[in-house]
């Protein structure tokens, strides 16, 4: 009786434990987590710089540049993304993965303005 009660508390969550798996065409979760930090640090360097048509232009070769360094296109990117938004819980823990990333970046930075000397101690 105690094999039959275990069973039913152990079957189900052999189920709920498998991963989906994900289509060939659709870029895997790790991968998709760096491409998503990359292009959130590069929305976040273009937000501070004034913005006209120059710009304009070279931003998209600036977004070129991170989907070429992770061996992917705009289009599937977009379709990966679209994958992952029909699966809310999957693409939050992603985006928890994406802001563990930038805030590493951002504490690496931190860590640097720390240590460069100021120039105008330097002046002293």
């Amino acid at each position: 009786m105690k094999v039959i009660k275990l069973l039913f508390l152990f079957v189900p969550l052999l189920f709920a434990c498998q991963q989906e798996k994900i289509p060939e065409d659709i870029i895997d979760q790790k991968k998709m987590i760096l491409i998503m930090a990359d292009l959130h640090t590069m929305d976040g360097y273009m937000s501070t710089i004034i913005y006209n048509d120059t710009i304009r232009k070279n931003s998209k070769n600036l977004y070129a540049t991170i989907y070429k360094t992770h061996n992917t296109t705009p289009a599937l990117y977009e379709k990966s993304l679209k994958y992952y938004s029909m699966k809310p819980a999957l693409l939050d823990t992603m985006y928890n993965s994406v802001q563990a990333i930038l805030d590493e970046k951002e504490h690496k930075l931190n860590r640097a303005e720390i240590k460069k000397p100021n120039r105008i101690q330097k002046q002293k």
